[in-house]
């Protein structure tokens, strides 16, 4: 079955406004493309300032060893000090826990 004169009239206007439309949308996308590039900088390239400013670093427990001087407890981070601090005798290591980290002095 041949379709008619009107069916293929309706059928190219359909096809000229679908094609219309899908040049607005290109057209579009390639003007917000535009827009995007002028106005964004990509993340990697933020200069390292910017970078540790927006950073945001966990903090969990497990990453620090505990010390407990006096009821408080004293958390330190690095592993390295809180290995040097467990090989010394326990009065001198309150002794400087106390002094560094809560800014006490041996003076009465």
């Amino acid at each position: 079955m041949k379709p008619s004169d009107f069916q293929k009239t309706v059928q190219c206007r359909f096809e000229s406004c679908l094609k219309k439309v899908v040049r607005s949308v290109v057209k579009d996308y390639y003007k917000e493309l535009n827009r995007r590039k002028n106005k964004e900088i990509s993340f990697s390239e933020l200069p390292d300032v910017l970078v540790d400013k927006m950073a945001v670093w966990d903090d969990y427990e497990t990453d620090y060893t505990i010390f407990s001087v006096c009821g408080i407890d004293i958390r330190v981070l690095d592993d390295e000090l809180a290995e040097a601090l467990k090989k010394l005798p326990e009065r001198k290591r309150n002794t400087l826990l106390m002094y560094y980290f809560l800014e006490m002095t041996e003076q009465f």
